[in-house]
């Protein structure tokens, strides 16, 4: 965003009370998901209406509260919507199940004896299936090797130097060949 004019700030300062009345009005808060708190979406407002401070123009025809209140609602709507794709309400094992079991989540979880495979033995075998490919399968391999340490695709892809869709399509290209041994075993 660019640096506001004076006057673009003071049309901001005075209109504050539009970003409470739509964030309290318009918008359903929800304290357990993250990003959909009160703080959270008056942050968002505030973005909006300095935004829409810079953008307004008198001659369209609308009054600043009618022009920045569209504003400020069309971008929480936007906010609200890419926080829903991404973030999920917080279920805790100790809390009790919705059933009324009196279980609690952990309770549901099956003991069936096997607790998952070790980090080591995860980067051993790895390794070892990184020793029979090569290219982008062997890339794919140093990739999810990367991810198990907890990289993201953004810092692999930084790290070689490509766009991060080619660490995904290396990590597919992977995953595909390690389903196909499985299968074939």
């Amino acid at each position: 965003m660019k640096r506001m004019s004076r006057q673009e700030k003071e049309l901001a300062e005075r209109h504050l009370y539009l970003v409470r009345d739509t964030v309290l009005g318009a918008m359903s808060l929800n304290e357990s998901i993250q990003g959909f708190g009160y703080d959270d979406l008056y942050q968002t407002g505030c973005e909006a209406l300095c935004h829409a401070a810079q953008k307004y123009r008198a001659e369209g025809g609308a009054s600043f509260p009618t022009f920045a209140s569209v504003v400020i609602r069309n971008r929480l709507l936007s906010y609200c919507r890419k926080v829903a794709r991404v973030q999920r309400p917080l279920e805790y094992m100790d809390a009790p199940q919705p059933s009324g079991s009196g279980l609690a989540y952990a309770d549901a979880i099956p003991d069936d004896g096997f607790h998952g495979i070790s980090d080591a033995d995860t980067f051993l075998l790895l390794s070892q299936a990184q020793e029979r490919c090569s290219g982008t399968t062997r890339k794919g391999i140093e990739a999810l090797a990367m991810k198990c340490r907890g990289h993201t695709g953004v810092e692999i892809a930084a790290r070689y130097g490509v766009r991060p869709n080619h660490v995904a399509a290396w990590i597919s290209r992977a995953t595909k060949m390690l389903r196909e041994e499985r299968l074939t075993a």
